[in-house]
């Protein structure tokens, strides 16, 4: 989970610009050969459902966690207790196989008060709570809240109820026969328990964990299984935190070569998210298209070529490109500011402000629609 956030750039001949990471790039249209930016204004994208169901299975998960937890934590408040040295009994009315959380064991009252549980269960409670797997629970628990969606998590959530088994199990084995032991596996092998959070007896295969307790692993295999984990470990970590090294193509950096390119720079201004046109270079904090293939821009900045050594710069709160009509119109304050290319500051020849304008750029005429 945490390799692929790790990033270990490569040292390159080429990086990309601060520039081009300021580029918003959407679904691309492209219009008399000209490339602009499309927005999606719709509310039901594909993007928007599966977030939608995303936030709404992850929900349920979290709620069902969230219930099964504070039940759990009501049965110890709530119910009568026995404690020894170790651990805590929590007696409750359910019939219920023996489970444990943290440091409590939960069994029945009435089973545990007259002796009719086999002390290999209460045994194998106790090792799940010295060993705290209820940490471990909780934490895979937490983990499937976010990533239902990833077949790896549940594959990881039943490696571990099972190695918390095989844990348990040898902790017992240790004082009790294991053909004793065995037999109540197979007794209880059609009991379980519903709550999630809790380790119980019976949370994996009666068969595996018997294996498990018959099989002999020699020292040299383990210590060959562990050695190939650690290198697959480093392979993986190699191959995912080291970022591919960037390759300079003429497509990345054409844009430097483009008629409005030095404009901006002496204007102090970057490229965000921007249409490029023959002679028009337009940009806003927001930049979406119609289906009747109107451009809207907020903020927006429109930069006209106007022969060989002038220039034009509209900025209006919001302005609209009509790619039909070839037409800018400007709303809500506008600014018309005229500049030579051959001068070296950048105070413009010609300032005209108006609430409203619309400029023609088939011919090349603005006209003012409301002045302020």
């Amino acid at each position: 989970m945490i390799i692929p956030l790790i990033d270990i750039p490569v040292r390159s001949d080429f990086l990309l610009t601060e520039n081009l990471n300021q580029f918003t790039f959407a679904a691309v249209n492209i219009v008399n050969n000209e490339t602009i930016i499309e927005g999606n204004s719709s509310l039901f994208t594909y993007q928007n459902m599966l977030t939608a169901i995303f936030i709404i299975i992850s929900s349920v998960i979290l709620a069902r966690f969230v219930v099964n937890f504070f039940r759990i934590i009501e049965k110890i408040t709530t119910s009568q207790k026995s404690y020894n040295l170790k651990t805590t009994f929590v007696l409750v009315e359910e019939r219920v196989l023996p489970y444990s959380f943290f440091r409590y064991i939960f069994v029945n009252r009435h089973d545990y008060e007259n002796g009719k549980i086999e002390d290999d269960l209460l045994l194998h409670e106790e090792a799940h709570c010295l060993q705290y797997h209820s940490i471990d629970i909780l934490f895979v628990e937490l983990l499937n809240v976010f990533l239902w969606f990833n077949p790896a998590i549940w594959f990881y959530r039943k490696a571990i109820l099972m190695n918390h088994e095989f844990l348990a199990d040898e902790y017992v084995l240790t004082s009790k026969d294991p053909v004793d032991y065995q037999h109540i596996l197979l007794n209880v092998l059609l009991r379980n328990n519903s709550n999630g959070l809790i380790s119980n007896f019976k949370q994996s295969i009666i068969k595996n964990r018997i294996n498990m307790m018959t099989k002999d692993y020699p020292l040299h295999k383990a210590l060959l299984r562990k050695i190939s984990a650690v290198v697959l470990f480093l392979f993986m970590a190699f191959t995912l935190t080291f970022s591919q090294e960037i390759q300079k193509t003429d497509k990345v950096n054409h844009f430097e070569n483009e008629w409005w390119y030095p404009i901006l720079k002496k204007h102090n201004l970057e490229p965000l998210r921007s249409n490029n046109f023959e002679k028009v270079f337009e940009m806003g904090s927001s930049n979406s298209i119609s289906e009747k293939r109107i451009v809207t821009l907020n903020d927006a900045f429109f930069l006209i070529k106007q022969g060989d050594n002038e220039y034009m710069i509209i900025k209006a709160s919001i302005g609209h490109h009509d790619l039909n009509k070839n037409i800018i119109d400007g709303d809500n304050g506008v600014t018309i500011e005229m500049y030579n290319t051959n001068s070296a500051d950048i105070i413009p020849l010609k300032t005209i402000s108006c609430k409203r304008l619309s400029f023609d750029l088939n011919k090349n005429k603005a006209i003012v629609i409301s002045a302020k």
